[in-house]
């Protein structure tokens, strides 16, 4: 079951990667969007170390968390506490 769970994680980090850079080649100011996108996920990722508290988790700013969110945006940060919250 712990297999299925690690599996499904993965998966699901995997499918969000796919959808964000669809997303991303599918603007015409692919640069322009993809920074914005970098900018919102690292300012949730910061908001959500500060005020994460209130939620039970506030997650930590290493250098992985930072390079998920940074890639690829809020879509990382939900999925960072569904994974904490629910796995």
């Amino acid at each position: 079951m712990e297999l299925l769970k690690e599996n499904g994680y993965w998966l699901l980090w995997s499918f969000i990667a796919l959808w964000v850079v669809f997303f991303y080649i599918r603007h015409k100011k692919r640069i322009r969007s993809f920074l914005l996108g970098s900018a919102t996920g690292l300012t949730s990722l910061v908001l959500l170390h500060i005020f994460g508290g209130a939620i039970g988790y506030a997650p930590t700013l290493s250098l992985t968390n930072i390079l998920f969110c940074g890639l690829l945006g809020i879509p990382a940060t939900v999925l960072l506490v569904l994974g904490e919250l629910f796995l």
